[in-house]
């Protein structure tokens, strides 16, 4: 059963699966991923990787380390593992993504950076 989690203004995070994955100590996590244009850029990790897959919109990630890089519908990306990010909706409308985590079990999946 999938739960639908707000957790800033303009962005809604709805959790479609949360199971065990077939490596010892890691679960595997998928959300939607609601982005509308007010979103914040909210910088945060994850303890492991996040395959992105953008169903809609345009969305811009912005990876510590890296040039920012925008992803459209049809596109993908991979955050690697404890790396800071961001994502913002530089289209017009709403964006979303399919967002899968392989992160280590009994963890946040998100945790806030400064």
């Amino acid at each position: 059963m999938s739960t639908t989690i707000p957790q800033w203004p303009g962005l809604l995070r709805t959790e479609i699966q949360h199971a065990d994955f077939s490596v010892h100590g890691r679960d595997i996590i998928v959300n939607r991923v609601e982005i509308g244009p007010e979103a914040p850029a909210i910088r945060h990790k994850h303890p492991g990787e996040e395959i992105i897959y953008v169903l809609d919109g345009t969305i811009e990630y912005t990876i510590d380390g890296r040039e920012p890089i925008t992803v459209q519908a049809g596109e993908g990306l991979t955050v690697p593992a404890e790396t800071v990010h961001t994502a913002v909706n530089t289209g017009n409308g709403p964006a979303v993504e399919l967002a899968t985590y392989v992160v280590e079990k009994d963890k946040s999946f998100l945790v806030l950076a400064d």
